[in-house]
């Protein structure tokens, strides 16, 4: 069996493909939160784990305190960001 790294070029183009979904996520927030919205929540449907754990990691970096809502057998998952819940845990 080869070694793990002859499958780096996967990896990368996988993580890329991450990264921009996960900016595209972000915006989406972004957008909501300077529209006025004091919560804002994205459903996730049958995506990568590592998708959403890289979206909590990027929000999480930004100050902000993201929660799960739900994990059902279908593979949808609510991820929620209150800015008073966050800013709360920020003082």
């Amino acid at each position: 069996m080869k070694n793990v790294a002859a499958y780096s070029h996967i990896v990368e183009k996988e993580i890329q493909q991450h990264k921009i979904e996960a900016r595209k996520i972000l915006d989406k927030f972004e957008q909501k939160f300077n529209k006025g919205s004091l919560v804002v929540a994205h459903h996730f449907n049958q995506v990568s784990s590592d998708l959403i754990r890289l979206v909590k990691h990027e929000l999480e970096a930004a100050g902000f305190k993201p929660e799960f809502i739900g994990n059902r057998p279908n593979g949808h998952i609510v991820l929620r960001v209150s800015l008073i819940q966050s800013a709360m845990m920020c003082n």
